[in-house]
């Protein structure tokens, strides 16, 4: 032992030094779901319900004198529906832990503050998340096939273009087809209620936890099956938020989520109905899909300027946004910079825009580092907005925030938002894909 004051002798002199409050190691950013404007229709009853006009009357045209008048045809017409979708988040904490972690001298935050507000956070995250898809909860695609143990932690890789952006820690996943059309197996024998213990961002491999019937007890589709069961899982195999799919799935039925921007820039590929109208029936009811049959390549000016005319040509709008991710961010920066013209702007908000000039003026581009790769959406501002029925706010119709679990000395709350993203005219908008994406790393 020494006879001086060294850090050996001092160690129980010492304090710990903490920090403020906890740091998140994670992506929280929710640009597309703040940017939508919040509609004035509100979906009650039976839902918002909206006419359309594809044609106008054809009763015109010109006769010889005397000559029979033209026929009285009237323009084609028809409705369109919008219902809000019940998005949730559930909380449950003791008495104890609200009271032992209250103030900054017994922890980092106070629990009850920090998981209200975390719950928050992540109900506004997945509503983001939502913004990006069709109502049917796709988080990935595996791309090697994968040994489910049915009884130990076992690992998928998504090594694609999309890889794990949409993935996070303790995150229930389903498995489903490549198609998404049925569950992995779709035996009673599944992989449903996969929870996610960790992401490895650089190879793209998410660890899974050991499988648990637990998991499926309350499982909206799939509490009958057994998840601990050894199979394998093929590659293309899709991933899927629990419960958002039924366990045979088709592209006619009923979104569960949100209806995101993967959907209302659809032409009948991914959704056969949209907001209560066949769009087989009624072609001038799809959007505009400027694609590579499936084979990704580089973007171009005149790919860019293709989408904004292809507007104009078919509804006579002209294109005021243009949303991609940060991949097509930057091979639109890398096209522009010889160009001395090139220069970012900012948004309310504080969001940073690049411009593009289509000849109609200056289109801002939104950047969501979200948004799904490999396409790029065009659209007139306004034009997609979210139909409100309930605001974000905490279930309390009995006027309490918490309620006692009876019998325990436990307090449950529920936070809730009864809404959607709709469109009324949906011929405006353009979406440019089977673009090249440029490796993160």
């Amino acid at each position: 032992m020494s006879n001086y004051a060294d850090l050996t002798n001092l160690v129980e002199t010492l304090k710990n030094v903490y920090g403020d409050g906890l740091r998140n190691q994670f992506n929280d950013e929710k640009i597309t779901y703040n940017q939508f404007p919040k509609s004035e229709r509100k979906p009650a009853g039976n839902g918002y319900i909206f006419g359309i006009r594809y044609a106008r009357s054809q009763s015109v045209g010109a006769r010889v004198e005397s000559g029979a008048l033209p026929d009285p045809f009237t323009g084609k017409k028809d409705q369109g529906k919008i219902t809000p979708k019940y998005n949730y988040g559930s909380l449950r904490i003791t008495g104890p832990a609200i009271e032992t972690a209250k103030g900054n001298q017994a922890a980092f935050v106070d629990s009850l503050a920090d998981e209200i507000d975390d719950i928050y956070q992540a109900l506004v995250v997945d509503l983001n998340r939502q913004c990006h898809w069709d109502g049917w909860g796709q988080l990935g695609r595996l791309s090697a096939g994968a040994s489910y143990t049915g009884n130990a932690t076992w690992a998928g890789t998504f090594d694609d273009d999309m890889g794990i952006m949409y993935f996070q820690e303790g995150q229930l996943v389903d498995f489903y087809v490549s198609a998404g059309t049925s569950n992995d197996v779709n035996t009673g024998t599944c992989a449903a209620g996969s929870r996610i213990l960790s992401i490895t961002p650089s190879t793209k491999v998410v660890i899974f936890e050991a499988p648990s019937a637990s998991y499926l007890t309350t499982h909206p589709t799939a509490s009958g099956f057994v998840n601990t069961t050894a199979h394998t899982i093929v590659a293309g195999t899709m991933a899927i938020k629990a419960g958002m799919r039924d366990n045979a799935w088709a592209s006619s039925d009923t979104p569960t989520e949100m209806m995101g921007l993967g959907g209302i820039y659809d032409d009948g590929t991914v959704l056969a109905s949209f907001e209560n109208i066949t769009v087989a029936s009624n072609p001038k009811w799809a959007a505009n899909r400027i694609t590579n049959s499936g084979v990704n390549r580089e973007l171009s000016i005149d790919l860019m300027l293709n989408a904004v005319d292809l507007a104009r040509i078919r509804s006579g709008h002209k294109i005021d946004t243009i949303r991609m991710g940060l991949g097509q961010r930057r091979k639109y920066a890398n096209l522009l910079l010889p160009d001395v013209r090139f220069a970012p702007t900012v948004l309310k908000g504080g969001y940073e825009t690049l411009t593009f000039s289509g000849g109609d003026g200056s289109l801002q581009i939104v950047i969501d580092p979200q948004f799904r790769p490999n396409r790029i959406y065009f659209e007139p501002n306004g034009v997609i907005q979210k139909y409100e029925l309930t605001p974000l706010g905490w279930g309390n119709l009995d006027g309490s925030q918490l309620h006692q679990r009876a019998g325990y000395d436990e307090w449950d709350a529920f936070l809730r938002v009864y809404t959607n993203l709709g469109v009324e005219q949906r011929n405006c908008l353009v979406s440019l894909e089977d673009l090249e994406e440029p490796t993160l790393y």
